[in-house]
């Protein structure tokens, strides 16, 4: 009698022994992108704009990772939604069994084709909405002003299709910014509540991240600290929860709007805790979104 075949489940472990869950796949390269966002450090990455991964290496990829347990997707860009493919690539990647598949856009083609990628197997989105004030979304968006204000539009209905299309949880990404748009954090928190208050919207308050030609004068003057916010909303937060990735921490407010804290400047916490990993636009692994030079 033969020796029995025993199937081991394989898990991928980084070098500091993080168990990795997650992974984030670029599918247009940081530059290719219909925003010109007044922060955007295009992750510091100098790239070769023309090689970007097909449907086929893309559904290969996560074949392949799944097998050692990674079990979520994040497809971002650049602009993801640019992709004259993305509906494919959508449904290859729906199709594999995921826990979840998501997708970060600024909302481009998102009314038209919202119910379609839900339908392909797509499970939710993050769009960025960075202001409420449509000259101020213009000029943070880089963006003419008698084009970002139809912009701006069109970002509201994309929310408002995701949300009839069933993609939620919606993460409204809003990059905060001193005297830019830190005096609208009240008003986010109400605009969801009136958009839909039972947590199929979440607010995501992302500090601003000092990488690329973003380290020095443009850091120190737009960088905005969210702890006094965090520690005002945890006062009055009905319900907290620490999330695994990142160990970021979430509040329910007393008006059913959740707010999740994304603070990764100066915060180890927030590195010891990433299970997620990154691939390029061109199929190269990046451990590190803040390193640009251990790209495997």
């Amino acid at each position: 009698m033969g020796n029995p075949i025993v199937l081991v489940k394989m898990t991928l472990v980084d070098r500091y022994g993080r168990p990795v869950k997650g992974v984030r796949i670029s599918v247009m390269p940081s530059s290719r992108c219909n925003f010109n966002c007044i922060f955007c450090h295009h992750e510091g990455i100098h790239e070769n704009p023309e090689a970007i991964m097909t449907p086929d290496e893309i559904e290969r990829i996560v074949r392949i990772l799944m097998r050692f347990g990674i079990d979520s997707v994040k497809l971002t860009g650049g602009e993801p939604m640019l992709r004259s493919d993305i509906l494919e690539i959508v449904e290859r990647l729906g199709r594999l069994g995921l826990r979840d598949l998501s997708m970060t856009t600024n909302g481009t083609r998102i009314p038209e084709l919202a119910s379609e990628l839900r339908e392909k197997g797509l499970k939710r989105v993050n769009i960025s909405l960075h202001s409420l004030n449509p000259k101020r979304y213009c000029w943070i968006t880089g963006h003419r002003e008698d084009v970002g204000e139809k912009v701006y539009r069109y970002t509201l209905e994309a929310i408002k299709a995701s949300l009839d299309a069933g993609l939620n949880p919606i993460k409204l990404n809003v990059v905060v910014m001193r005297d830019v748009n830190d005096d609208e954090i009240d008003n986010f928190v109400s605009f969801i509540e009136k958009l839909d208050s039972s947590g199929k919207v979440i607010l995501q308050l992302i500090e601003l991240i000092p990488l690329g030609p973003f380290k020095g004068e443009f850091y120190e003057r737009y960088h905005y600290d969210l702890g006094e916010v965090e520690e005002r909303f945890s006062k009055i937060a009905v319900k907290k929860i620490i999330r695994r990735l990142h160990l970021r921490h979430q509040y329910l407010l007393p008006n059913g709007v959740w707010v999740e804290f994304v603070r990764p400047v100066n915060n180890y916490v927030f590195c010891m805790n990433d299970n997620r990993i990154r691939i390029t636009h061109d199929g190269k692994f990046k451990p590190c979104l803040m390193r640009n030079d251990n790209h495997v």
